[in-house]
Parts: C-alpha cells; structure tokens; sequence
C-alpha cells in the first residue's frame, strides 16, 4: 500500500518526468523537488520511454503509407525516434565504435570514447545500423512494422537497464555524461523496466517472445564485450547497448517474417 500514498505517487510521477525530460527531447519544464537520487532511479523508467517513443513513430510509419511509399514511410519513423531522443543513444553507439576500434588499451578506449568528435569507425555504424531499421521497415509488411517498432524500440531500452544493475560503472562520475545514471538501479527499479514485457506481451505475444530471446542473448554478450573491453560499462556504452539489441530485434523478427 506504500506505493499508493501520496508522497510516493508524487515521487514517483517526478522520477518518470525527470527520466522524460533526461532521455527525450520532449520539455517537462520546472520539476520541483529535484534530487540526483531521481535520476538514478528514474533510469527505471526507460523502457517504458520507449514504449511511447516507439508508439509515436508507429503512429508516424502507418499514417505515412497511406500517403508516401513505404520507403519514405521508413525514413520518416526513424527519423521521428532521432527526433525524439536528440539522437542520445546513437551518440553512444558511435562513441563505443570509435573507442573500441582505435584503441588498444582500455584507457586508449575511454579516452576515444569521451572524445566529442566522430571516427570513422563510429560513422560506419551509425550508418549501418540506421540502413537496417531502414531498410527493413521499407519491406516488412506494414502492420508487422507498426508492431516492431513499438517491441523494438521498447524492449531494446531494457539493455542499458540490465546493465547498469550488474556492472559496475569504469568512469569518473564527476566527469561523465551520464552522471548520475550510471550509479546503479535498485531490484525494484529493475522490475519497474521490466514489466514493460507484460502489456508488450497481451498485445503481440509471438513478436514479444522472439524479441525477449534476442535481448537475452545480446545482454549476454554485450555485458561480456564491455567487461573484457574496458572493465564495465560507461553512458556511452549504455546507448550503444541499446542500438545493438534494437537491431538485433529488427533482424530477427524480419527472419521470422520471411520464414513464415
């Protein structure tokens, strides 16, 4: 019953408007009673931040076939969750590919990795990555589409979630961007982003399951690579642990799509 107090209902609603206000692009304006602490916790809430976002260019992909060819219909909903992120976690994506391919040491790495500039490394995945999701939006059918976006764009966001709550974070805390995210998830919070799965799951059972493997597997690996490569993980690294398993989840359920 404590979460149905009044005081936990109001810290709770400023978590989700500071974690709205951190990841998107959407402004939420003055929210009083801020703390570092909700940062922290409202990093729960990303998930379901994608569930809306993956909503919105949903909305943005179904409207367009009816006007555009659904290759454009594809550019214009990636192009509205760019939007609607300031391109946040594709920055890491490109960050991590640089830093991971110039350098040799972990700290060669890092030092790649806080630099503002992009590689060639990094515009390489940027540009593989965003042909994907391009590409396979143009062809799938458009109603398995409207769906994947939602299922990707959702579930992809539980990586970075996972993450945080078994790694430890390798940067100064004082310095980073990701100040104070990185600083861990609570077991509850982990359940919060978690069951995103359940509505997820009512509304596209086959698709939810499939995408569920694929995180699995790509949270595996992604938090070996991380812990082999620099010793844990960075904000960076959290945005590039999302791009991954979003492609990931695209890739596989198109495979299913052709199979059938």
């Amino acid at each position: 019953m404590a979460l149905l107090n009044p005081d936990s209902v109001s810290r709770e609603l400023r978590r989700f408007r500071v974690a709205v206000g951190y990841f998107t692009r959407i402004p939420m304006g003055t929210i009083s009673g801020f703390s570092d602490s909700d940062l922290d916790h409202a990093s729960q809430y990303l998930p379901w931040i994608g569930l809306g976002i993956g909503a919105i260019a949903a909305g943005v992909f179904w409207f367009s076939t009816l006007w555009l060819p659904q290759p454009a219909a594809a550019v214009l909903a990636v192009v509205t969750g760019l939007l609607m992120t300031g391109c946040f976690h594709e920055d890491g994506l490109a960050d991590v590919c640089d830093g991971f391919g110039g350098g040799f040491t972990p700290a060669d790495k890092l030092r790649i990795m806080k630099d503002s500039r992009i590689g060639t490394y990094g515009a390489t995945a940027l540009w593989v990555v965003l042909s994907l999701r391009t590409a396979i939006l143009a062809f799938l059918d458009p109603v398995l589409g409207v769906v994947l976006l939602v299922v990707a764009h959702a579930l992809s966001r539980i990586a970075p979630l996972v993450l945080i709550y078994l790694l430890d974070y390798v940067q100064d805390a004082e310095v980073a961007r990701a100040k104070p995210v990185a600083q861990g998830v609570p077991s509850r919070g982990l359940l919060v982003g978690l069951s995103v799965i359940v509505p997820l799951g009512l509304w596209q059972l086959q698709l939810t399951m499939v995408a569920g493997l694929v995180l699995v597997a790509a949270v595996l690996l992604l938090a070996r690579l991380c812990v082999r490569q620099i010793g844990g993980y960075t904000g960076d690294y959290l945005g590039f642990s999302q791009q991954i398993s979003e492609v990931l989840i695209y890739l596989a359920a198109s495979a299913l799509w052709l199979s059938t």
